[in-house]
């Protein structure tokens, strides 16, 4: 962690990484005061944190005054949060639905750039995950005992360059590929869903590929996966799982290998 800060703001929201942020800074000596989006992910924070807050996505005002009162000197942006949110607006405040009118579009990048854009306004830096967190972004290589099959890393490389042109597009950055065909794209739906029904489609046998962006904004969106998606790939009989070395994060990366070598799945980095 960076030496000149001492006291960081969370925003949370659901899956493993805030929880494993909050645990490396504590252990660091550093105090995080988070601000969770679910009463769940609040309860997980709870033993690692200075003091916690649960509030809506939608309610801003309420989020900055918390963090504004808390002096942060830097704020990490963590987790999952629903995409299909940005669609309720019944779920918004006043502040939240004066920055939302703002926004180019609704796509959950545009959202989150208003979002910093409007937190670094009052001198608070977004922090980036990547610098903070290296070493969940595995090298090239593979990561696991099982050695990737022919046809599946075929296939792999075939679909990486698709994935990269479909995450530019904002449209996802998941992909289910076997025999050089794209079965399933990820859209709103997300990771774990596409790849439910791309194995579904393929029969098994199939290579997932995940991809960043090519200007990927690591400050508040980082690509990864961990143990649920793994079991997923697991009951779908999928072949592969291939990430983009050195950008797409992995959770728990010693379970996440466990589970493939014992399944026969074969991770890699490409």
């Amino acid at each position: 962690m960076e030496s000149t800060l001492q006291r960081i703001g969370l925003i949370a929201g659901a899956g493993e990484v805030p929880v494993y942020f909050a645990k490396k800074a504590r252990e660091q000596g550093l105090q995080v005061v988070s601000v969770s989006l679910t009463d769940a992910i609040g309860e997980r924070l709870a033993p690692y944190v200075e003091e916690n807050h649960n509030i809506n996505i939608g309610q801003v005002g309420k989020m900055r005054k918390a963090l504004e009162a808390a002096e942060i000197q830097g704020l990490m942006i963590l987790g999952k949060v629903e995409k299909s949110m940005i669609f309720r607006l019944q779920m918004f405040d006043f502040e939240a639905l004066k920055m939302l009118r703002s926004l180019k579009s609704n796509q959950d990048r545009s959202v989150m750039m208003t979002i910093i854009q409007e937190v670094e306004k009052r001198g608070v830096p977004v922090l980036d995950q990547k610098r903070l967190m290296p070493e969940l972004f595995p090298a090239r290589g593979v990561l696991t005992r099982t050695p990737p099959p022919k046809k599946a890393l075929e296939d792999a490389h075939f679909a990486l360059p698709i994935a990269r042109s479909m995450a530019d597009q904002e449209i996802g950055q998941t992909l289910v590929v076997k025999n050089r065909t794209v079965i399933a794209v990820e859209a709103v739906e997300g990771t774990d869903e596409t790849i439910k029904r791309g194995c579904a489609l393929a029969h098994g046998g199939c290579a997932v590929v995940k991809v960043s962006r090519t200007d990927q904004d690591y400050r508040f969106d980082a690509p990864g996966v961990g143990p649920r998606t793994v079991e997923h790939l697991i009951h779908g009989k999928a072949s592969l799982l291939a990430l983009e070395a050195g950008r797409v994060m992995i959770i728990e990366r010693e379970r996440v290998l466990e589970l493939a070598d014992k399944a026969g799945l074969a991770i890699v980095c490409l």
